[in-house]
């Protein structure tokens, strides 16, 4: 009895529609375009390096990337392995910011994290201004919000920092904007509905092969 009101009392917030992809895969991710939002389970870089190769592979591109959660060293690493083609990166590490020793280089700089989105924004528009990227990319904005349990606060934050990328960075840099969610730390409740080009999962499922040779 106790469970069937607790039934009742819940409502319908939200309804996802979600659709595998197989053919359409390649054209939808090899012309992307706009503010795109990423949720994937990877816990590897190199899953998101694949990803990346994916994206308008016939073009040369310049492609920011700035990096909340892997050091630039350990990116560099897993570069060696799995290249990514066709595009010049540039890193942001906000992971190593912290360690006095390091400077700046070509192909990377680092920074304190932002502590927040509008300190993001900021940094986002600096690099983008000096960079000039057809791709920016954001790893993560898990960092910021939860979408499994989010706050009116956090949503009210999250919407609009997407407002300020339309009205103040797109201009800046009208190709791509990816921002990575790292779904792992729950079932999504609540997505971005508006401001949002484009919502894309990644579903990355490893184990250990059935067979041997």
């Amino acid at each position: 009895m106790v469970l069937l009101q607790e039934r009742d009392k819940q409502k319908i917030i939200q309804v996802h529609y979600w659709k595998k992809m197989m053919k359409e895969t390649n054209e939808v991710i090899g012309k992307l375009h706009g503010i795109v939002l990423l949720i994937h389970n990877s816990v590897e870089f190199s899953d998101i390096v694949d990803f990346l190769n994916k994206i308008r592979s016939d073009e040369q591109l310049h492609m920011l990337y700035i990096s909340l959660v892997n050091s630039y060293s350990r990116i560099k690493e897993t570069l060696k392995e799995h290249p990514l083609k066709s595009k010049q990166l540039f890193v942001v590490d906000c992971v190593s910011g912290f360690l006095i020793e390091l400077r700046d280089s070509p192909e990377c700089a680092y920074r304190k994290p932002p502590g927040n989105l509008e300190q993001l924004k900021e940094l986002l528009m600096k690099f983008i201004g000096s960079q000039n990227p057809n791709i920016v990319v954001i790893d993560s904005m898990s960092q910021f919000i939860n979408f499994s349990t989010p706050t009116e606060e956090e949503l009210e934050d999250f919407y609009k920092f997407l407002r300020s990328i339309k009205e103040n960075i797109w201009g800046l840099s009208n190709d791509s904007i990816i921002l990575l969610y790292d779904d792992k730390v729950g079932y999504l409740q609540s997505l971005p509905t508006i401001s949002i080009d484009l919502i894309l999962k990644l579903e990355v499922i490893r184990e250990k092969p059935r067979w041997k040779d």
